[in-house]
């Protein structure tokens, strides 16, 4: 769900004593800031000796059977015996998370002389919002081996929206990522880490599981790695039984009733294999899947950390997940995939969003992990959030500021990427005449990336320069970059076995903020809307319930509005005038083989039929019009006209 201020990061490649090499893809920018060494200590370290870090970790039980806090050691050696001054930190806020460092209770540094006086200062607010730092500090050098002790409290109350680092508790357990419990020394260098659990307070048969292995773990890694990965202890459900053997491994903590997370991982794990032989592996890499069900949780997400990902969902009846159709599966899948597509070097979220939702659609639906039926309603979902998306024509810096607050920000990363990535295949397809496809070129140059070289946007642009001739940099940045440039996907674009048909969706005149899901406040108001013509404000607080559907409805009716604006009541009332956009709706064209549509060369007659009734540009603009009973134009969505 990095984080490049709430989005993509690439993990440094870490080098573990269980497992081979191999990096991952952060889904959010930790926002940290880059790890930056200790001079005094890189200055006198004998570099032919590893510092180290010991990690204990000590759930603790209330009365009622929940984890109210760990107590945390940091047990670390170095290379030098003395060192002028160290630093530790903690985000206070991290990605939308609040009061992380807040929760550090008693936190106590000693050395082999005693006590060590520490200060503590706290950096500025970020406005970004993505996070911001306490700091303790020592007062005076220190003689290793040094101890940190503290306690992280498990926060109460309901979640924020935002990645799923915080402690939380839930069916016996605790679970959360390091960046939210762990005060880790600032330095860059490599350290031998062990992760030792200390589980006397669970019930007996529970067991600690981390990113780095089951159990009690050791790998050399920088400390920076730590925060990106995830701790979970307790009543854990595992798969395969037994615990992780190399390759895919998953773990779960709670349990809801439309889950059935055995058959999900079983599954996940045939679909690791078949992944990892098309991005053409020639070792088995390992990848942890961590889930926690958490009552508190509204609705899902997840985040991708150090070779593994943490997803967290609600508990929900029997029968409300799509399940076989998606829903999990697929979000597993995308996460496992960001592993290996990456991003590009100098690329916005959009390249690793993009390319991660692009092949994990298409995958799924070419390798047979899904049924055809879930790839067209994919496709339905990616259109409806793009078309239906107040920030569809929004520069990408105006969309990522709303990442947090807006959910419309946070999913255009996703469908404007995957959309532009589906029109390049359909184009590259047509000017090779089926020879090459997108999948040809990224694969190219993911190997590149493997051999060591820096793949940067504009390898990616001239890579396609190649393909479909100059222009395409311009094209990528009128499309993901400035927003100027309405994407068209060709009806058939996945070939002879679907095409769509016109549909319209709903714009909506506002959002809620959803860091603050308790109070309606006012975000993302879209210019000239009938809220923003009858004097609506971002900011402004709204009393009066209002739901989700009332938002998107089409419906021409009389909305009566509440409003607190700056301590004052104000009373609003208007007609709605719905804005819609012309969108796609796919489906499957009855007849064609199944092995069609899951990619296989059409019969002769098939690919003549499709060559000549397949001339639509890729870059061909969808009409769009006002509400149904006016039918005037709705304003475009440029930077200065999106909310």
């Amino acid at each position: 769900m990095s984080f490049e201020n709430f989005l993509t990061a690439l993990v440094p490649r870490i080098q573990t004593t269980l497992t081979p090499l191999f990096r991952w893809v952060v889904f959010v920018t930790l926002a940290l800031g880059a790890p930056v060494a200790a001079s005094a200590q890189d200055v006198a370290a004998d570099t032919a000796v590893m510092p180290g870090i010991e990690i204990a970790l000590r759930p603790e039980r209330n009365k009622a059977g929940n984890v109210e806090s760990v107590l945390v050691t940091l047990q670390i050696t170095d290379t030098v015996s003395v060192a002028p001054v160290l630093e530790f930190r903690a985000p206070i806020e991290l990605n939308n998370i609040p009061g992380i460092a807040d929760r550090l209770r008693g936190f106590r540094v000693d050395d082999s002389i005693g006590a060590v006086l520490m200060t503590r200062t706290d950096d500025s607010v970020e406005a970004s919002g993505s996070g911001y730092n306490r700091r303790w500090r020592t007062a005076r050098s220190v003689t290793f081996p040094v101890t940190v002790n503290y306690r992280a409290i498990v926060p109460p109350g309901r979640l924020r929206a935002g990645p799923p680092f915080d402690l939380r508790t839930f069916g016996g357990g605790v679970s959360g990522g390091g960046a939210g419990f762990l005060a880790l020394p600032k330095d860059s260098r490599q350290y031998h880490v062990h992760i030792r659990w200390d589980l006397r307070a669970l019930q007996r048969g529970a067991i600690g599981i981390s990113s780095l292995g089951d159990g009690d773990a050791d790998a050399t890694m920088a400390l920076a790695d730590l925060e990106s990965s995830w701790f979970m202890a307790g009543p854990l459900g595992q798969y395969p039984k037994g615990g992780n053997t190399g390759g895919f491994s998953a773990a779960w903590l709670g349990t809801s009733p439309d889950l059935d997370l055995r058959a999900d991982m079983a599954w996940a794990a045939r679909a690791y294999q078949a992944l990892s032989t098309f991005f053409g592996d020639t070792v088995q890499r390992p990848y942890r899947f961590f889930l926690r069900v958490l009552p508190e949780s509204t609705t899902s997400g997840g985040t991708a950390g150090n070779r593994s990902f943490m997803l967290q969902v609600p508990v929900r009846p029997r029968g409300s997940t799509s399940g076989g159709d998606g829903g999990l599966r697929s979000t597993v899948a995308h996460e496992m995939i960001h592993g290996w597509a990456g991003s590009f070097q100098g690329a916005g979220p959009w390249a690793s969003e993009g390319l991660a939702t692009y092949f994990t659609a298409n995958l799924q639906r070419r390798l047979g992990l899904q049924p055809i039926k879930a790839f067209v309603a994919e496709l339905n979902r990616l259109s409806e959030q793009y078309n239906g998306n107040p920030y569809r024509n929004a520069t990408s810096d105006v969309a990522r500021a709303a990442f947090w607050a807006d959910k419309n920000g946070e999913l255009l990363t996703y469908v404007r990427g995957s959309l532009y990535f589906f029109t390049l295949d359909a184009a590259i397809r047509e000017a090779s005449g089926g020879e090459r496809s997108l999948d040809d070129v990224l694969l190219e140059l993911f190997a590149r990336r493997a051999d060591g070289e820096t793949v940067t946007v504009r390898t990616f642009t001239n890579a396609l320069a190649k393909e479909l001739g100059p222009g395409v940099a311009a094209q990528l940045d009128s499309v993901v970059v400035r927003g100027t440039k309405t994407l068209f996907v060709s009806p058939d674009a996945f070939g002879p076995c679907f095409t769509h048909s016109w549909t319209q969706v709903v714009v909506p005149d506002f959002a809620f903020d959803r860091r603050t899901p308790d109070v309606q406040t006012v975000v993302s108001l879209v210019p000239s809307s009938a809220a923003d013509g009858a004097g609506l404000r971002n900011g402004d607080v709204i009393t009066t319930p209002v739901t989700p559907e009332m938002l998107t409805s089409d419906r021409v009716e009389q909305m009566r509005l509440d409003v607190l604006r700056g301590g004052e009541s104000l009373y609003l009332t208007y007609m709605t005038r719905p804005m819609v956009n012309e969108s796609w709706q796919w489906s499957r064209v009855p007849g064609v083989p199944l092995a069609v549509c899951r990619g296989a060369e059409p019969s002769t007659t098939q690919s003549s039929s499709r060559q000549s009734s397949s001339k639509h540009s890729s870059s061909k603009q969808p009409r769009s019009k006002h509400s149904p009973s006016k039918k005037r134009a709705i304003p475009k969505r440029r930077a200065q006209g999106s909310p």
